[in-house]
């Protein structure tokens, strides 16, 4: 009878390079936190969310675990950063557990040298960095997934694991809700039935951990209820599980957002598909992947956050797969991934040269219709970093060691490196096209000194004019003769009033800002 081949064992991860890719994460996460404005809706209807906590005292019930984190961040960095700055760093804060405890669960279920590599594919996922710099709850579900997992790996081999299945059951269930707290059920029940986990010890764990989590739910039930948001909260359950997304929709998504990882966990299950019969250290990713890929067919909290639930037991299976690659594809995958950064480097400093020298000319007025007004003003301290980073990446690529891990390499430091270029070369570009702060300082150079203005608008306009024209705003019971109305580009210009200035952001021609002056100083 042929003998089984195990899965790869590699080499433990060396102290020295361990410490590497801990300062490696660091700047993964928190460069390009600082410094910017929201770019896109969703973070700043986040934000609303944090400023609403820090003023009322009570938490929401939308999202209230990353709510709470991002209101504390703030606060404990308010010397350092503004609110919304500081507030960000959640966001870092959660991206680093979920790779900590993705790397921790990839070496419980492969073995040694497995956690290193999990650590650096999930860093190199292609959509996962814009939202690790954004003000979003859904790096919550990263963490939550990756803590899940890893006290599900651990749970094997006893017990004393019971906290981090909690922990990442908690974290989701305050994130989203119901929809990832039936996909912690389904996780826990269908591992039961694998062989691996059929024991006493992982049911003696699932008995502790559940036990802490209903006391918690019911504790928080209990907090919504005091607080007359019960009903709120559970119309709000219901709705997002009604309101279906499609499967379609969501393998989109997943197909830009999760590369590499899923061709990568597509190479482990053909590698393994004759012996996924049998025990094997597949079984609870890929039981993972279908719970997570069943919770995000219901809507999260932006457009794309609802591929993040999959997205951490696909590195697992990505790791298994990158593992047992041959030589020659794993080559393969190594020059693809370094041939497409270069390209998406050229391409950063190209759209710099044009931004800031004017050459190429076509793009160069190409960009200048799509933002009409940006003078160049890229620090040179910023384009000698983006330099300096752009020529580190350039050396060290092709020595990167020849193992396993190379791929994994290049994707990291690629996907990297092209947010070190973004937030280095073309951020004050970014932040004409799409930040809410050149609207606010326009407006402000147009109020007089000491006149307040009203803010007329809704979702995430309102938030942020009301967050940069903080100081401007009426007290209350207070009348202002002006008044800064959002809306559609068709909408009616106030006969009673005095249109003083109309302006839009470059890159959301849907939305007009206009200043009005009032001309009797009071209502219209």
């Amino acid at each position: 009878m042929q003998r089984e081949t195990p899965h790869p064992q590699l080499h433990a991860t060396a102290p020295g390079k361990l410490a590497w890719l801990v300062l490696f994460a660091l700047i993964w996460a928190l460069y390009g936190l600082a410094g910017r404005d929201a770019w896109q809706a969703d973070e700043a209807l986040a934000l609303g969310a944090v400023l609403d906590w820090l003023e009322r005292g009570s938490l929401p019930p939308h999202a209230p675990l990353y709510t709470w984190v991002a209101g504390l961040s703030a606060r404990l960095l308010a010397g350092i950063y503004t609110l919304q700055e500081g507030a960000r760093w959640a966001s870092a804060l959660f991206a680093l557990v979920g790779v900590l405890f993705t790397g921790l669960a990839a070496r419980s279920l492969y073995g040694t040298g497995y956690g290193a590599m999990a650590a650096l594919l999930l860093m190199g996922a292609f959509g996962l960095v814009l939202r690790v710099h954004a003000l979003l709850p859904e790096t919550a579900l990263l963490a939550g997934y990756a803590l899940l997992l890893y006290g599900l790996a651990e749970s094997r081999r006893g017990p004393d694991r019971a906290w981090a299945i909690f922990a990442g059951a908690l974290v989701l269930f305050l994130t989203r809700g119901l929809a990832d707290l039936l996909a912690v059920l389904l996780c826990a029940s269908l591992s039961l039935a694998l062989p691996g986990f059929a024991g006493r010890s992982y049911r003696l764990t699932l008995i502790k951990a559940g036990i802490m989590l209903a006391a918690a739910v019911v504790a928080w039930l209990a907090y919504l209820g005091s607080g007359g948001l019960l009903h709120e909260w559970w119309s709000e359950q219901l709705a997002r599980l009604a309101a279906y997304r499609g499967v379609a929709r969501q393998f989109d998504t997943l197909i830009w957002f999760a590369w590499p990882a899923w061709p990568l966990a597509l190479a482990a299950i053909w590698h393994e598909h004759r012996r996924l019969g049998r025990e094997n250290p597949l079984h609870l990713p890929l039981i993972a992947t279908g719970a997570a890929l069943l919770a995000g067919l219901f809507p999260a909290y932006s457009r794309d956050g609802v591929a993040m639930p999959a997205l951490v037991p696909l590195t697992l299976l990505a790791t298994f797969g990158i593992a047992t690659l041959r030589r020659g594809a794993a080559q393969a995958f190594y020059w693809f991934g370094a041939t497409c950064f270069v390209f998406f480097t050229l391409a950063f400093w190209l759209y710099y040269a044009a931004l800031e020298w004017g050459v190429p000319e076509r793009l160069a007025a190409h960009l200048a219709r799509m933002t009409p007004g940006y003078a160049p003003q890229v620090a040179a301290t910023d384009a000698a970093l983006a330099g300096a980073a752009t020529l580190a990446w350039m050396l060290a690529v092709p020595l990167f060691p020849r193992a396993q891990v190379r791929p994994a390499l290049v994707w990291a430091t690629g996907i990297t490196l092209s947010w070190v270029l973004l937030i280095a070369l073309l951020k004050p570009w970014a932040e004409l096209s799409w930040g809410y702060q050149p609207i606010a300082s326009a407006v402000e150079a147009r109020l007089p000194a000491a006149a307040c203005v009203e803010v007329e608008a809704v979702g995430a306009a309102r938030v942020m004019m009301n967050y940069h024209l903080a100081k401007r705003l009426p007290a209350p019971g207070e009348r202002c003769a002006w008044r800064l109305e959002v809306g559609a580009r068709d909408a009616e210009i106030h006969p009673a009033a005095d249109l003083v200035w109309e302006g839009r952001r470059p890159r959301e021609k849907r939305e007009v800002y206009r200043l009005y002056r009032l001309q009797d100083d009071g209502g219209v």
